[in-house]
């Protein structure tokens, strides 16, 4: 099998994974696949896409981002917090975006520049954001209420869910710069080769201050979703469970945890993946711990997958040298 055939498989497989569950579920309940509870998939499966495509931005460089779970609170919080302050959304929005660009920043200065591995930076800031997060909202529950917010979470434009459009267009966004730009290029050579990219002359410091902070920039529009689809706002609005859907979505579609693969597209429908399984399982009365223990089983083998690809990929390198 040639490597373009390989390659053209691996990425058909989250398509394919998404039509046979999607089959799989309607056998055992019809109500799965009706236009309504499709739409509330898609729907759902918004502010985790956003936190998917931050996750798969940080896995092609073979790094991992544990706080960006929190630091969708972090955002979340700061904004409803300044809405409810009376400081409007203007201020409301740039203070997010300041919240959750400055923990991207963070875990870039330490896994860039001060070279610490990117599990140990993103457990300790992930720690820091938690403890932010509960000190930032003493009052715990924070009710907005502002029309734009509405109109993003919950209008539509031509008939089409507004949330739904603003992530195809953040995600064209980032396509264009993971597989258009010289950012992008510079990011997957990193995953590939840390080494080589820096023989090279890749400044890989920089660059990867770059990639988190721009992983902490798409945190804040999945936090700005989440505000909108759910105007209640609490510190636990993202934290680990958030989080491992969004890893999960990376993973499940073509995102390799070594590093140096993955793709926009193949992000995008394994958060379908992860939307369908957990709307699936609630429909079909699955106890709540049972659908995060079937998700679990999900992720183990997506990375089971990964590392075998892994070594079919090396054997076939060793093998034309």
């Amino acid at each position: 099998m040639s490597a373009r055939t390989r390659r053209g498989l691996i990425a058909l497989a989250p398509v394919v994974l998404l039509l046979v569950l999607l089959a799989a579920f309607t056998l055992m309940d019809p109500r799965i696949a009706t236009p309504v509870n499709l739409r509330n998939i898609v729907l759902q499966a918004v502010p985790v896409a956003l936190l998917a495509l931050s996750a798969y931005v940080v896995l092609v460089t073979a790094g991992i981002d544990l706080s960006a779970g929190y630091a969708v609170g972090l955002a979340g919080v700061v904004m409803a917090g300044l809405l409810t302050g009376g400081s409007g959304l203007p201020a409301a929005l740039l203070g997010g975006l300041a919240a959750a660009a400055a923990v991207g920043l963070v875990n870039g200065v330490l896994i860039g520049l001060a070279g610490l591995p990117p599990f140990v930076a993103t457990l300790g800031t992930m720690t820091i954001v938690q403890g932010l997060t509960m000190f930032a909202a003493p009052q715990g529950l924070m009710v907005v209420d502002d029309p734009f917010l509405t109109w993003l979470g919950q209008g539509t434009i031509a008939g089409l869910p507004v949330p739904v459009l603003a992530v195809a267009a953040v995600s064209a966004a980032v396509w264009f710069l993971m597989r258009r730009t010289r950012f992008g290029l510079r990011t997957y050579a990193y995953g590939s080769d840390q080494a080589a990219s820096r023989l090279t002359g890749v400044r890989t410091g920089p660059q990867m201050v770059a990639v988190y902070l721009l992983a902490g920039v798409l945190v804040f529009g999945s936090a700005l979703l989440l505000v909108a689809q759910v105007p209640l706002v609490q510190p636990n609005m993202g934290g680990i469970p958030l989080l491992l859907d969004a890893i999960a979505a990376a993973v499940l579609g073509g995102t390799s945890i070594f590093g140096g693969r993955g793709s926009v597209g193949g992000v995008l429908v394994g958060v379908l993946i992860i939307g369908l399984v957990t709307n699936a399982l609630q429909i079909l009365g699955v106890d709540p711990s049972a659908i995060d223990l079937f998700k679990g089983l999900i992720i183990v083998a997506a990375l089971v997958l990964d590392v075998g690809l892994r070594t079919l990929h090396t054997r076939a390198v060793k093998a034309a040298a």
